[in-house]
């Protein structure tokens, strides 16, 4: 079997393409500025997702029977790629993610109602507004936010459920690890490395229960999928670790680290990361069951979340913390 990995170059992509070649699959992953020829595994090769013609010709030239889609933002974009690429493949994998639900929707204030207390299974309400980062005006082009107005994965799935083609729908959680740009635990491992003596943390921020994945066992959870007939027309969540609060993530951060500070809960502390943190309303839960995945595939997580944590601390430490 073959298969090819739009979009590799990143944190998950590269990942995808490794996990892939580890099942003994032959891996070719594309990007358009990436490495060429073997590599950690796998092939890169060159093609630009925005001009289906090329990831066409790669298809062809490499007898590809797998398509696995990691960089589907815009769905305009990715109906011309399924245009020329459906029925070429035995199957495309959607590589989507968990701010579909309606209660990202209600998180981020852009919707109205009660949230669904959770876990989330793949049958809980969608967002009914679309473009979640779309503002009021659009930004302009020259933006390098810019493709944020046209991102929404819950009409490319739609979309993606019309093929000829088999397809997979991948629902993925935030995902952490080496490679990580957002540097999701910083904020905690920080000054648990300094040795502080405290960390004082907003209570709401504590209490917040969402989902997080480390970047390797999504990568399996993803390449698990690939050329398996029971994946074909199936939606599936990726959970490698059962939803819990900042709170209980951050007593898991202690024991890996051996922090003996105190962890304080303060009304007064600043957010613990950049953005629009302020603007969420932490009542809302993004708790979500990868029960599906399980009963499926038979779904087990390659990495254990002390050696998650322990592999996250260390890539940190390499940055200079």
């Amino acid at each position: 079997m073959r298969a090819l990995v739009l979009g590799t170059g990143g944190m998950i992509g590269d990942a995808v393409a490794r996990a892939l070649a580890a099942r003994g699959i032959e891996t070719f992953g594309a990007s358009r500025a990436g490495p060429l020829g073997s590599y950690d595994g796998w092939c890169g090769v060159r093609a630009d997702r925005a001009d289906p013609t090329s990831v066409r010709a790669l298809l062809n030239a490499h007898a590809i029977d797998v398509l696995v889609d990691i960089v589907a933002y815009a769905s305009a974009e990715t109906a011309r790629l399924l245009t020329a690429i459906d029925g070429r493949v035995a199957q495309y994998v959607l590589v989507s993610s968990l701010d579909v639900y309606r209660n990202y929707g209600l998180l981020h204030g852009l919707e109205t109602g009660v949230p669904d207390p959770g876990p989330l299974d793949e049958n809980a309400p969608l967002r009914l507004r679309l473009y979640p980062y779309r503002g009021a005006t659009r930004r302009p082009p020259e933006d390098p936010l810019a493709w944020l107005d046209d991102y929404d994965k819950i009409p490319i799935e739609e979309a993606v459920r019309g093929l000829a083609s088999a397809w997979t729908i991948l629902r993925l959680p935030m995902v952490y690890g080496p490679g990580d740009r957002q540097r999701r635990f910083r904020w905690a491992i920080e000054p648990m490395l300094a040795g502080a003596g405290h960390i004082d943390v907003a209570p709401a921020w504590l209490a917040w229960t969402t989902t997080f994945g480390f970047i390797d066992n999504v990568a399996a959870a993803i390449a698990l999928t690939v050329g398996q007939s029971r994946a074909f027309g199936a939606t599936f969540n990726v959970v490698d670790t059962p939803p819990m609060s900042h709170r209980l993530w951050l007593e898991h951060l202690r024991a890996v680290t051996g922090w003996r500070g105190v962890l304080r809960s303060n009304r007064t502390a600043a957010p613990p990361v950049s953005g629009g943190v302020t603007t969420l309303d932490l009542t809302v839960p993004l708790a979500v069951s990868g029960q599906r995945l399980v009963d499926h595939l038979s779904y087990v997580p390659p990495v254990d979340v002390c050696s998650t944590l322990a592999r996250t601390i260390a890539a940190e430490r390499s940055q200079g913390l």
